[in-house]
């Protein structure tokens, strides 16, 4: 599948889209398109399954202080993990950990030590005045050799006589930001024979796609393609347009997303109509603009109407671009729907993206897995733990473990 999805983003069609930016005037002659498109059906063939795999949920976790959607996600991790049979030693490390909710939940499980690894002090402090006795934090910037550093010095300091039976540790992150999914599979790749500790088990559910450093993180098995990735590609990557029309709110927030991309392109082209192009032509890895940035992030009432979306972007900008009688609607609607196509298709292409992310990690993990004597007899799997109805969008945990 790999090779299919990598086919379909290196085609003419599927690049235009990738590289068009709704706030890019090229995008005024793209073809408003229908539903029955061909390419929305190959794009939708090419993208792996997301629907969550069945689990008995049979350790129930206290949703105190977590919302609906990280309480779903801990407690579906927590049940995963117990379900995989692990040592009963098995030391914890939580890489990323947040506000420490996972770490807390397995280390309540297991009853052994776990170690929490924070990349700032803020959530360190936070997620350390709420953990029991047993549970480390310690505060690092996380590269592969400052992960296996830490996790040296906290198993040295916890059993200072170090046992000559090297130590079961399960590494887990709970949505990993950027490089850190790699970052941690290389960490545990970088382990040398014999050493004080072995992986019993990592579960990794990444994110922030747009966080990575290509070509370092990705591609990392998967030829490159003819033109690389820019970077609002992966940005794309986070969209999940199956989940749009499950519930009337859902159907809403999709359309205000809509409209908020598109009535902001018509500002820039209404802008851009009488000032220099030094200030409204969009950088062509992220589609912003300098008018964009300095309109910013406007609330979600600003876009109930046009004439408001109008009042208030005018105060921003600094510009009066409304005048004493705006219009009720938008102008050209034409061109507004060109552009709801081009945001749309952009969108549906996200989990496309994500799946070739996600497969590209997998198959890179099998050959390094096949190339390394610590890890002999380990098996790769990525496995759909959370439901994305929940709004875990960001749902498949990459797997290394001992093959049964």
């Amino acid at each position: 599948m790999l090779a299919s999805i990598h086919h379909l983003l290196a085609s003419p069609d599927v690049q235009q889209i990738i590289r068009l930016h709704p706030n890019d005037v090229d995008a005024d002659s793209f073809p408003a398109v229908d539903a029955d498109l061909p390419l929305i059906a190959a794009v939708r063939a090419a993208q792996i399954p997301r629907a969550a795999i069945p689990l008995d949920v049979s350790i129930p976790q206290n949703p105190f202080g977590m919302s609906p959607k990280k309480h779903h996600e801990v407690t579906r991790m927590t049940q995963f993990i117990a379900n995989l049979g692990l040592p009963p030693a098995v030391h914890i490390v939580d890489v990323g950990a947040g506000q420490g909710y996972l770490t807390r939940a397995l280390h309540a499980y297991f009853g052994t030590p776990a170690l929490a690894l924070h990349s700032n002090r803020v959530q360190t402090h936070g997620s350390a005045s709420r953990s029991p006795p047993g549970i480390t934090h310690r505060t690092i910037h996380l590269t592969p050799q400052t992960l296996v550093s830490a996790v040296d010095a906290w198993l040295d300091a916890d059993d200072p006589d170090a046992s000559p039976t090297p130590i079961p540790v399960l590494l887990v992150a709970l949505h990993a930001c950027g490089s850190l999914t790699p970052d941690l599979f290389r960490a545990v790749l970088s382990l040398p024979n014999h050493h004080t500790w072995y992986p019993a088990a990592v579960v990794a559910v990444g994110c922030c796609y747009n966080l990575m450093h290509p070509p370092t993180d990705f591609p990392l098995h998967a030829p490159p393609l003819p033109v690389p990735l820019p970077a609002s590609a992966y940005q794309m990557a986070a969209q999940i347009p199956d989940t749009w029309l499950l519930t009337p709110d859902r159907q809403a927030s999709a359309e205000l997303a809509t409209r908020k991309v598109v009535w902001r392109a018509l500002l820039g082209r209404i802008y851009a109509s009488s000032h220099s192009p030094n200030d409204t032509s969009p950088d062509k890895d992220t589609g912003s603009t300098p008018t964009m940035r300095r309109l910013g992030r406007l609330p979600d009432s600003a876009y109930a109407s046009w004439p408001t979306f109008l009042r208030i972007a005018s105060q921003r900008i600094g510009v009066d671009l409304a005048g004493p009688d705006p219009p009720p609607e938008p102008p050209n609607p034409a061109l507004q729907r060109r552009l709801e196509s081009l945001h749309v298709l952009r969108c549906l292409l996200g989990p496309v993206i994500e799946s070739y992310i996600i497969l590209d990690r997998v198959e890179w993990l099998k050959e390094q897995v096949r190339k390394s004597e610590v890890l002999k007899g380990y098996a790769v799997e990525a496995v759909n733990l959370f439901d994305q109805a929940t709004g875990s969008g960001r749902n498949v945990a990459l797997v290394l473990r001992p093959a049964a």
